[in-house]
């Protein structure tokens, strides 16, 4: 294994201590810097690339980063942390910790969508000594877990958030931000809805995750965005609907859509899971299902065919749900802890992984990514292999 610099020692500072911004950055990263590309290095030999934007092909090979001697300690804390996208995220994160010795440990804890526990689990996990603490900040707005975060930093954690934009600024108040580009993907979802409507239009409907949701909020953006230019396809709904990520809940939004709006053309749905609900939303009305755009999941891919052969207008597209990004988080949060460089993307743009139709390029079709046996919640994207997918889901 290849031979790395010795290990950042964690300060010796009390929670709650004051802390100048720059006092901050030499915490979490010994004289952090930005370089002339815009990123944040982590000292004179490590690199980081804090905010760099590209795609999946960059991705890193942890053997690189794992440190050859020593004991690092992990703790992941989900603002939401209940459904089948939280528990795959957390099986990817203890998949990639284990192919590093140096890692003894990965604690884990959920918020259950309640901000005050969130927080509470963070400041936590950094006063007992965490030494790497990786955060998704989607209990609520963002900015609100910013308290909370620096004062992980201030306790000596190298925190890394990821899969929910924490807002502050990478670099000073937390090492960095990692996830897929909420807002390119709500433009590619956008985009497709407006290719399969065509010229004669039609109405479109959004529903998102919790309300407030920082990522449902980024989506919608870009959705905004597509249709602001193709005035032809109209939004009904002006913000995210409320699902809290809940197929029940999904089902009873989608119901009262349906009752309030005679006509929807196209659904997008930025959750996977989510879209069960809606699927059966129609089915429980007795409308034929429309266009879908959402995040993989595999019921969705193998139930394809069979909702196709009653319902001829339903297509679906999908970007993959990303359940992978908590791997970026760690190798991220590991190299700056050992002193060495990981210059992958922080912010992924994804393209369509799945399009039924078989007009995107580099796209397949659900019936190629569905994968029998598997999970129905499960993401035909995550990186797990087929054993660890069926030990993630067996209980």
């Amino acid at each position: 294994m290849k031979k790395h610099p010795a290990l950042r020692t964690r300060p010796a500072l009390a929670v709650g201590s004051a802390v100048t911004v720059a006092a901050l950055a030499v915490l979490l990263g010994g004289c952090s810097s930005t370089n002339a590309g815009g990123t944040a290095s982590t000292g004179s030999a490590a690199d980081i690339a804090v905010g760099k934007t590209g795609t999946m092909s960059e991705f890193a090979d942890i053997s690189s980063i794992c440190p050859s001697e020593g004991e690092i300690t992990v703790g992941v804390v989900d603002g939401y942390g209940t459904n089948s996208w939280s528990k795959t995220v957390l099986a990817e994160i203890e998949a990639e910790a284990a192919k590093c010795p140096a890692i003894t440990n990965v604690e884990f804890a959920a918020g259950r969508g309640d901000l005050q526990a969130t927080t509470a689990a963070i400041t936590s996990m950094a006063a007992k000594g965490t030494d790497l603490v990786l955060v998704i900040p989607d209990a609520g707005p963002g900015e609100a877990h910013l308290s909370a975060l620096r004062s992980a930093v201030q306790t000596g954690s190298t925190v890394v958030a990821f899969a929910s934009d924490p807002e502050g600024t990478a670099g000073t108040d937390y090492l960095d931000y990692t996830d897929w580009s909420p807002e390119f993907s709500g433009r590619t979802w956008a985009q497709w809805v407006v290719d399969q409507l065509g010229d004669a239009g039609g109405n479109v409907v959004f529903l998102g995750g919790p309300a407030g949701s920082a990522v449902s909020s980024q989506e919608l953006e870009g959705v905004k965005a597509v249709l602001d230019e193709n005035p032809q396809v109209k939004l009904l709904t002006a913000d995210p609907v409320t699902t809290n990520w809940d197929p029940a809940q999904a089902q009873q939004a989608m119901s009262g859509l349906l009752s309030q709006y005679p006509q929807i053309d196209a659904v997008i749905s930025d959750y996977g899971a989510s879209t069960d609900g809606v699927i059966r939303a129609y089915e429980a009305a007795g409308i034929t299902l429309p266009i879908i755009a959402t995040t993989d999941q595999n019921s969705l891919s193998c139930g394809f065919e069979a909702l196709k052969a009653s319902n001829p207008s339903y297509e679906l597209a999908t970007v993959s749900s990303r359940t992978w990004v908590g791997r970026v988080a760690l190798r991220k949060a590991l190299a700056s802890f050992a002193g060495v460089s990981d210059t992958e993307p922080s912010i992924y743009d994804l393209s369509l992984a799945e399009d039924s139709t078989g007009k995107t390029d580099g796209a397949k079709t659900p019936s190629e990514v569905c994968s029998e046996g598997a999970p129905s919640d499960g993401s035909p994207s995550s990186l797990l292999t087929p054993d660890e997918v069926a030990a993630t889901f067996a209980n």
